[in-house]
């Protein structure tokens, strides 16, 4: 009889790039961490490959709203494989509200996009200490000033990105500006 067990442990998790991208807003620099056959094994993807990040580098003590926050955007193994719910993705923080780990469900194209860029993930850290654009492509990374679209409400700031049909987006608007 096949030990269940062994299959488990065997299990190669196809449609993923194993690549996580790290953004030191502060810096301005950016690095890719690999995503291990183990990391895959133990924690698959989405929210469980985030909170491992979260648990790694969230520091005792940590300010919610203050600059050594992490903010982790990470895809499901299966986006972008039509299976049903497979399009969303996880978003994980300290929270400020309990000052515990924030999680949240993400619809919409910007995941889709970032996988396409190659990347099954993204971990963003620092302050930029102004508003910016952060580009993602297939070309790499790009930061660009982002002060015109402050203030502006979320839908106004993504037509003003003029962004393609495939493109995906993330803004915060006014209540994101207010640390809402």
């Amino acid at each position: 009889m096949p030990n269940p067990a062994a299959a488990y442990h065997s299990i190669e998790v196809t449609g993923t790039h194993n690549r996580v991208l790290d953004i030191d807003l502060t810096t301005r620099t950016v690095t890719e961490i690999p995503v291990t056959a183990e990391d895959r094994r133990r924690y698959l993807g989405g929210k469980g490959l985030g909170i491992r990040y979260l648990y790694e580098r969230l520091q005792p003590g940590v300010d919610p709203l203050g600059p050594d926050n992490v903010l982790i955007l990470m895809m499901g193994v299966l986006m972008g494989t039509q299976a049903p719910c497979s399009s969303r993705f996880a978003a994980l923080a300290k929270s400020p509200l309990t000052g515990l780990v924030a999680s949240s469900s993400c619809g919409g194209p910007f995941g889709m996009a970032l996988k396409t860029a190659g990347y099954d993930g993204l971990i963003l850290t620092g302050d930029a200490g102004s508003p910016v654009v952060v580009e993602i492509g297939a070309y790499g990374v790009r930061f660009r000033e982002a002060g015109d679209l402050w203030g502006r409400e979320t839908h106004t700031a993504q037509a003003a990105l003029d962004l393609e049909r495939d493109d995906g987006a993330l803004v915060i608007g006014p209540a994101g500006e207010h640390l809402v």
